[in-house]
């Protein structure tokens, strides 16, 4: 028996009883992804629960795996349901497709491992009875037991899909009415300035930008500029806004955490005070810490997770569908290339973009 909730021992553990026992796995099944209903321990969530057995549990698999210098080739097969979209319809757990994370990135550094990822819809569950599995479990067992390859399928009645990469052209643009007020959080990031910028010449946008901290009051800029150099963090970030206040825009500084849903409801009503209703959420926030996958802890994964994870669901509850005009959410081709190093990015994007399939069809 492995209990996930407490972290990785259980995988160090068993990986070495499989080891001494001399039953070294070539091939490993993961399910626990595969859900009926939302089942978790007391004082957790259904999130949390896909988060420790999904994520995490590859990302310590994967460690005890290093750990134990266990023999390769050796392949894995992660099993979902409900954690990848075919042709429009539901995707209702998005935390789920953060396993590709581990997915990509695993190969990357432990030459020898495959991984592929498949996901399922279970059949309906009769009034009595249990569901007919059979079918779906022949199609299982075929995936299982087939050559190992690095493919992400989904299974949809008899029929098998394969996730590929393919050039798409950009249709259409984004349009705002002239003076609108759009939020940015990751405000002073490359990404926020530019397009804070690009929406105050073509759109006269008023804008607010969340940061974790206040900028000091205005009084005191041109002495700080004065006396400190201009690669100083605040002295950038007090040049940046007088740069966008040049070009004729009107900018707030909101100071807040985009992971407190307290902080950030405060935040908006000052924007809103002062600029009126929020049309749209530009989501720029972003930690990359790229750093070994032996190395990894769940105290730095965590702090990659907080902006894009659960800052995306702050920003969910505070502007439920239709609140909105558009937002955007930043997402990363590391999704795709899947570098060392960054088993948590990959991760924390992968849920963006599970979270935007999510919002299909939406008003906002």
């Amino acid at each position: 028996v492995l209990a996930p909730e407490r972290g990785r021992e259980g995988y160090d553990a068993l990986i070495h009883d499989l080891v001494a026992r001399g039953h070294v796995p070539p091939r490993i099944a993961h399910f626990w992804l595969v859900t009926r209903g939302e089942r978790f321990r007391g004082g957790s969530s259904f999130l949390h629960r896909n988060l420790e057995q999904g994520f995490y549990s590859l990302m310590f698999l994967a460690q005890a795996m290093a750990e134990e210098n266990l023999p390769r080739p050796l392949h894995m097969t992660v099993v979902t349901s409900g954690a990848a979209q075919v042709r429009g319809e539901p995707l209702p757990y998005a935390e789920k497709a953060m396993v590709m994370g581990p997915a990509r990135v695993i190969p990357r550094e432990l030459p020898g491992v495959t991984v592929s990822l498949l996901d399922i819809a279970l059949p309906d569950q009769p009034r009595r009875g249990r569901a007919d599995l059979q079918a779906l479990a022949v199609q299982v067992l075929e995936e299982l037991l087939s050559d190992p390859s690095a493919n992400v399928a989904a299974l949809r009645g008899g029929r098998r899909f394969v996730q590929g990469v393919k050039a798409q052209a950009l249709v259409g643009d984004f349009d705002l009415p002239y003076g609108a007020h759009v939020l940015i959080t990751g405000g002073f990031g490359g990404i926020g300035l530019t397009i804070a910028e690009e929406l105050i010449r073509r759109f006269g946008a008023r804008i607010t930008l969340i940061a974790r901290q206040n900028l000091p009051e205005r009084p005191v800029w041109a002495g700080y500029l004065a006396g400190h150099d201009p690669a100083d963090p605040l002295a950038r970030r007090i040049l940046a806004l007088q740069r966008l206040e040049a070009l004729g825009g009107q900018v707030m500084v909101a100071p807040a955490d985009v992971c407190n849903l307290e902080d950030m409801r405060a935040a908006t009503a000052m924007g809103v005070a002062r600029f009126g209703t929020v049309r749209a959420v530009i989501h720029a926030a972003g930690v990359v810490d790229d750093g070994p996958l032996m190395l990894k802890t769940p105290a730095e994964v965590e702090e990659v997770f907080a902006p894009k994870l659960h800052g995306s669901l702050v920003l969910d509850r505070l502007f439920p569908d239709g609140a909105l005009d558009w937002m955007v959410l930043f997402s990363s081709t590391s999704t795709v290339t899947g570098p060392a190093g960054q088993i948590d990015y990959v991760a924390a994007n992968e849920f963006l973009n599970a979270y935007a399939k999510s919002r299909t069809g939406g008003k906002t």
